[in-house]
C-alpha cells in the first residue's frame, strides 16, 4: 500500500513545511491500474505564511522529493509490465486569490526540474474545478505553463473531488478514493 505519512515525515524541511502542506491539501493516491495521482488543493495551503517560514529553495526541495518518491514507486510498478505514470490533479476549488509569488516560483522551479529529470513519467496535468468565470480564459491560462506541460494540460470539472471539504478521505476512505480515481480516469484525454 501507499503511506503518505511516512513519505511526508521523511521529506526535506518537513519540520517546517508539513505544518502547511498537509493531507488536507496534498495527497498521492493510485488508480485501479496502478498509476499515481498527485492531488493538490491550493486553497488549503496558506502559501503566504508558508513562504514566510520557508525559502523558495526549501519548498522546491520538498516538492522535488515528492516527485522522486513518485519516480521510485512508478519504476517499481512498471517492472510488472505496465508503464506507470503520474497524473497531476490540481484542484482549484475554493481558490480566491492568486498564489504567493514565492510559492509560484518554487512550484515552477520544481516543475522545470521534474520535466528534465523525469520526462517520460508525467501523465496529464489536470486543472480541476476551475471557477466558471475563469473557464472562459483557459486559452490565456495555458501559456502560463511550461511548453511540455501545455501538451498534457486538461481543464475539467471533477464533481467528486469538488464535493470533498478536504483531501484526507482520498487516503482514508476506500469508497471515496475509488470514486475519485475513476472520475480522474474518465477525464483523461
Amino acid at each position: 500500500g501507499w503511506d503518505n505519512e511516512v513519505v511526508r515525515d521523511a521529506a526535506p524541511h518537513a519540520d517546517v513545511i508539513n505544518n502547511f502542506i498537509t493531507p488536507k491539501a496534498v495527497i498521492t493516491t493510485s488508480t485501479e491500474d496502478g498509476d499515481l495521482v498527485y492531488v493538490i488543493r491550493a486553497s488549503q495551503i496558506d502559501d503566504k505564511e508558508l513562504m514566510n517560514k520557508a525559502s523558495v529553495e526549501q519548498v522546491c526541495d520538498f516538492f522535488m522529493y515528492a516527485k522522486e518518491v513518485h519516480n521510485i514507486v512508478a519504476n517499481k510498478r512498471s517492472e510488472k509490465g505496465r508503464l506507470c505514470s503520474v497524473l497531476f490533479a490540481n484542484d482549484i476549488s475554493g481558490v480566491r486569490k492568486a498564489p504567493d509569488k514565492r510559492f509560484s516560483q518554487a512550484l515552477t522551479s520544481s516543475s522545470d526540474q521534474y520535466e528534465s529529470l523525469y520526462p517520460s513519467l508525467a501523465g496529464p496535468t489536470m486543472i480541476l474545478n476551475l471557477p466558471l468565470i475563469l473557464q472562459a480564459f483557459v486559452g490565456l491560462l495555458k501559456p502560463l505553463f511550461p511548453k511540455s506541460v501545455q501538451e498534457r494540460l486538461v481543464f475539467k470539472r471533477a464533481p467528486v473531488l469538488a464535493s470533498l471539504k478536504e483531501l484526507t478521505p482520498l487516503g482514508t476512505d476506500p469508497l471515496i478514493k475509488t470514486k475519485f480515481t475513476r472520475e480522474v480516469v474518465s477525464l483523461l484525454p
